[in-house]
């Protein structure tokens, strides 16, 4: 014990108005009053320890500070009071002051060690600053505190305990201490008459700070005086702060300036190690297409992302390093790196050559994911060892969030290249885009500008092409369309006719004539010339001119609306047909996309395939098929056969899908089913400006040029569509791929999928393309119920 006076601070704000003195008497009326609560074996000694304290003071109350030195036994045992008799006060920091006033006189060695150099005995830290405001406000709270609960029995909540750093002069490093003032032994004596206080100031929700400014006002601390002593406890709460820390850097990530690169964090975990020689590193598991790659953003916090700098080989061994590592994630320690040895980690010897003594690495999970690594390195021998692990053990569930944090970053990053320069990208060549976006990233990261991403392109892969079309669908919309426009017409000349009727107005009887003069004109043929002037007639002469009626003229208003009710596009009659022409066509495609979503998705099982979808008034695909698509699975030809199988048989069953859809059409619509056979393996690239795959070269365009071109092509010296309703077309320029499709067609008809008869047909030269063949074969249609129905009673009526 010390019995030394230290003036933590000379001056401070406030505490000259302050009048406080010195007295056991705070300490020995707290004896008596637990004396009398007292009712085991410690009611001896408490009598023994206000006796002794009566004894020896004789009456004495206020003591100078000089004085305390002759009373070395009576601070003595009220430490031994306030502590158990076991605990060594040399692990102990506490210490005894005058009342609120940061002046200490007695207090155990540990505690002025850390307040003082022990050779030069000058203060070295101080637990309130001059300038610190924050400390200021809480010495006010509890000076207020203490008289509102020693004199007016009401409960302020004040800071009694603070949070304060001591920098170690041995380590550098900071450690943090909670300090309490025990105010228990300290009375508050009124030095004249004090103000009433209305307690319900205290229940207004006020802050804090406007009622001790209230009570400054109307409560000066200078009425009156703080009598007795303070007991000062110090508790090193280092890793408790760097948990709060860590976890306030996590969920308040915009308030900290070195979220990027986890300084922060990394600064906390050296206070927590308590040695300036150890250096820690973050390092998380960022992975592209599932293995793992080196970014040097990612890895910027890491000891070995440092060790390993730009050097591209070194980094591809760290890749295979942790790939290995991924695999049996455990926890590795070196107090001191053994000498070189064959076979032994890549990274022992760029650690040593960085002069790097200790390392450690502690795989860190998250979720029981691995997330990533902590590493520990020291140049100083045996200094990484199992007990700072051990210290680490509180922080290791913070790292985890922080390291998937990181990954999550990094992965966001990678999406939004890919959305930024792609499209929506399938599952099968996803990877292929994620390899472009960690290249952009390599790029940007090591500072080359403007960096350019990469063409995606896929080599040597077989391409399969299906269009199920809407047979006849620009004459059915202009049937439709006639159809609607005759309903429109018979209503606006009976419009206009009343009108005439009921105004004399010399105009109605010019629009009248206009629209019978349109309504004859619908029977024939109209121009593109003259569906403009028609729009322009009902949109812009007649629908102005009634609207001015409905509008002005509210008296015939009931004589304009059944033309107004008529031409709205949702519920009047003069869109009906092409409503219910609309309501089939989304019928029949929706059913087509819902087969070929569910086969596709099926399909990708058996090998990965690049499938595209196109929408006009059907729908027609792409499918992409090769070893560039899926690197990973060896290819074999046998997965395009299945791929040429599974296509024919999707057509069948899409030919019986949309004709059992018939007796649901508002309007009947039949499909058409084609197939394009390209022999060979073509190239294709994605292009960024139309955001799809296109055939890349000058030799692979022939095969687009193909696809664009058969839609309505002709059997040669007919003037027969290839493409029929109930058939499906195969369109071959090899005769090869001929005799493959044969004996598909002959496998389903054998599962009664497909008709007998099988045509083989010549097609007409198209522009730039001849040689085209194709066989055609007729899709045996399921029997809807009322046909089964219909031919048992045919039957049972034989």
């Amino acid at each position: 014990m010390q019995n030394t006076v230290v003036h933590i601070i000379e001056e401070l704000e406030g505490t000259k108005i302050v009048d406080s003195c010195l007295s056991f008497r705070g300490f020995i009326n707290y004896l008596k009053e637990r004396r009398r609560e007292e009712k085991t074996m410690r009611v001896k000694y408490l009598d023994f320890v206000i006796h002794h304290f009566e004894q020896r003071l004789q009456g004495k109350d206020i003591l100078s500070i000089e004085e305390m030195k002759d009373y070395d036994d009576l601070l003595e045992l009220i430490y031994s009071s306030v502590f158990p008799a076991l605990v060594d006060e040399n692990e102990s920091l506490w210490a005894l002051s005058v009342p609120v006033t940061p002046t200490i006189f007695y207090g155990t060695e540990p505690f002025y060690d850390l307040l003082r150099d022990p050779a030069s005995k000058e203060v070295k830290a101080c637990m309130m600053e001059k300038m610190d405001k924050v400390r200021k406000k809480v010495n006010f709270e509890l000076v207020y505190s203490l008289i509102l609960r020693k004199l007016y029995n009401i409960n302020l909540p004040a800071g009694n305990s603070v949070i304060r750093s001591w920098k170690d002069d041995g380590t550098g490093l900071s450690r943090f201490y909670r300090l309490n003032i025990d105010t228990r032994f300290i009375e508050v004596v009124p030095k004249g008459t004090l103000p009433d206080i209305d307690h319900r100031l205290f229940n207004s929700h006020l802050p804090t700070s406007e009622i001790i400014a209230w009570l400054m006002e109307h409560l000066p601390l200078s009425m009156v005086r703080f009598e007795g002593i303070a007991a000062i406890t110090l508790t090193d709460v280092t890793e408790e702060y760097v948990v709060d820390s860590i976890k306030n850097i996590i969920l308040n990530p915009p308030r900290c300036e070195d979220m990027h690169n986890n300084k922060g964090v990394i600064h906390y975990l050296e206070i927590l190690g308590g040695k300036s020689d150890l250096h820690f590193g973050l390092l998380p598991f960022l992975k592209v297409n599932g293995r793992p790659v080196f970014s040097d953003v990612g890895c910027e916090d890491s000891v070995l992302g440092e060790v390993i700098g730009d050097d591209w080989a070194t980094a591809q061994t760290y890749v295979k390093m942790v790939e290995d590592y991924f695999l049996n994630p455990q926890l590795l320690v070196y107090e001191t790196l053994p000498a070189h040895q064959p076979g032994e980690p890549f990274f022992l010897e760029p650690l040593r050559q960085h002069g790097i003594k200790g390392y450690g690495l502690i795989p860190v999970f998250y979720n029981n994911r691995l997330a990533g690594v902590l590493e520990v390195a020291s140049r100083k021998d045996s200094t990484v060892d199992h007990d700072l692990l051990t210290r680490l053990d509180a922080v290791l569930p913070l790292l985890a969030q922080i390291l998937q944090r990181s990954i999550d970053e990094f992965d966001a990053r990678i999406k939004s290249v890919v959305k930024e320069n792609f499209t929506s990208i399938q599952p099968a060549v996803e990877w292929k885009f994620n390899e472009a976006a960690w290249n952009y990233e390599r790029v940007r990261e090591v500072g080359e500008y403007p960096p350019v991403i990469e063409t995606i392109s896929f080599k040597n892969v077989y391409p399969l092409y299906g269009a199920i079309d809407i047979r006849n669908s620009t004459v059915e919309r202009n049937s439709a369309l006639r159809r609607d426009l005759q309903v429109q017409f018979d209503i606006l000349t009976s419009t206009l006719a009343s009108l005439q009727q009921a105004v004399n107005l010399q105009l109605l009887e010019e629009l009248l004539f206009q629209a019978r003069k349109w309504q004859k004109a619908l029977a024939g043929a109209l121009t593109t010339a003259d569906e403009l002037n028609l729009n322009t007639f009902l949109k812009d002469k007649i629908g102005a001119f009634l609207e001015h009626f409905k509008d002005s003229r509210p008296e015939i208003a009931e004589l304009v609306a059944p033309y107004l009710q008529a031409i709205d596009e949702e519920s009047g009659v003069a869109f009906a047909h092409r409503r219910d022409l609309e309501t089939s066509i989304q019928l029949v495609n929706k059913t087509i996309n819902r087969h070929l979503e569910q086969a596709t998705d099926e399909l990708q099982r058996s090998y990965p395939s690049y499938f595209e979808k196109f929408r006009t008034d059907g729908i027609e695909y792409d499918i992409y098929i090769g070893q560039s698509i899926a690197p990973d699975h060896p290819f074999d030809l046998l997965y395009l056969r299945n791929l040429r199988l599974w296509q024919l048989s999707s057509m069948t069953v899409i030919a019986r899908l949309t004709n059992a859809l018939l007796p649901q059409m508002p309007e009947r619509l039949l499909t058409t089913q084609l197939i394009f056979v390209h022999s060979s393996a073509i190239d294709i690239s994605f292009r960024k400006d139309e955001r799809r795959f296109d055939v890349d070269g000058g030799y692979n365009i022939r095969y687009q040029v193909v696809k664009k071109r058969i839609d309505k092509v002709h059997v040669r010296d007919t003037n027969e569509r290839l493409t029929q309703p109930g058939k499906i077309a195969i369109i071959y320029l090899n005769e090869r791929e001929a005799d493959e499709y044969r004996g598909y067609i002959r496998y389903l008809q054998e599962k009664g999928m497909l008709g007998a008869e099988v045509e083989n047909l010549d097609l007409e030269e198209l522009q730039g393309v001849s040689g085209l063949r194709a066989l055609r074969v007729s899709v045996k249609m399921e029997e809807s119920v009322s046909e089964v129905k219909a031919k048992r009673e045919r039957a049972e009526a034989e």
